[in-house]
């Protein structure tokens, strides 16, 4: 981030500089770290889906087509979330570069909200968009090794699971930059994101109203003879979304994670 990109930052009283900021944090995404995981995501998203359709070997035996694609990315999307973003505030200590950035006509709050969003845009579009409209371009269209062929869902369904794997991949970004503002290392904060995630994915029936785990996961060992979540019905089945609680819960959750880490971050030395 360039002293010029900076200055031509949105200049506001609650954020400056946050255009400027956010235009830098997307530009890292734009070299080897954006190739690395258009890469990584598409050929274990699309291998894994290719593999459950054509596969004489079911590895997901008890998720099919596009229920398989929701399974992936709950597995997927809050991994590598914690791994991206246990870093973000970290390196930036590491190398100096808080310090010169912040030198420059923006503010803390800025810093702390554009990692939160760069981090989270850049795993969204190559790991849930793309992802998720180049399964919707083969998939359906592939006969597969067993069972009944596979339902094309309708695109607006698809476009809102979407945003639903990209309100969770802000969520678990804004969730651990947060535990790094108050504990420096990357090793805790990658571990409180694995148990919150878990804790998600175990939820008792009593808290899926309010909880993203309750419309979007799974259960652990399997789902045999369960029926599908909430979120995989919708998409696959027509479904109503139920229960939308939990996705406003979430949206709350992660500005109020975003909101108290730029808070605390206002108050570190440096």
């Amino acid at each position: 981030m360039t002293s010029e990109t900076l200055a031509r930052g949105w200049r506001s009283p609650v954020l400056p500089g946050l255009a400027g900021l956010l235009r830098g944090e997307l530009s890292r995404w734009l070299g080897r770290r954006g190739l690395v995981h258009l890469v990584v995501w598409t050929v274990v998203i699309q291998g894994l889906l290719l593999n459950d359709v054509l596969g004489e070997s079911n590895v997901m035996r008890d998720w099919r087509g596009f229920d398989a694609l929701n399974h992936l990315w709950w597995i997927a999307t809050p991994l590598a979330a914690i791994a991206i973003a246990q870093n973000a505030l970290p390196e930036e200590r590491r190398n100096d570069t808080a310090q010169w950035v912040l030198s420059k006509p923006v503010s803390r709050s800025a810093f702390v909200t554009s990692k939160v969003l760069g981090d989270s845009a850049g795993l969204i579009a190559l790991g849930v968009v793309l992802q998720g409209f180049l399964a919707y371009l083969w998939m359906p269209r592939v006969e597969p090794t067993a069972g009944l062929p596979i339902a094309e869902p309708a695109m607006d369904r698809l476009v809102v699971t979407m945003a639903v794997f990209s309100l969770v991949i802000v969520f678990v970004v804004a969730l651990t930059i947060f535990v790094t503002t108050l504990l420096p290392w990357r090793g805790p904060a990658a571990a409180v994101g694995l148990v919150v995630w878990v804790l998600l994915w175990i939820a008792p029936w009593e808290l899926d109203r309010y909880t993203i785990g309750g419309l979007v996961t799974g259960e652990i060992g399997g789902v045999a003879g369960r029926s599908m979540k909430p979120l995989a019905a919708y998409l696959v089945l027509g479904n109503p979304l139920e229960p939308m609680s939990a996705i406003v819960w979430t949206a709350v959750a992660a500005a109020i994670f975003t909101a108290l880490g730029s808070f605390i971050f206002r108050r570190e030395q440096f």
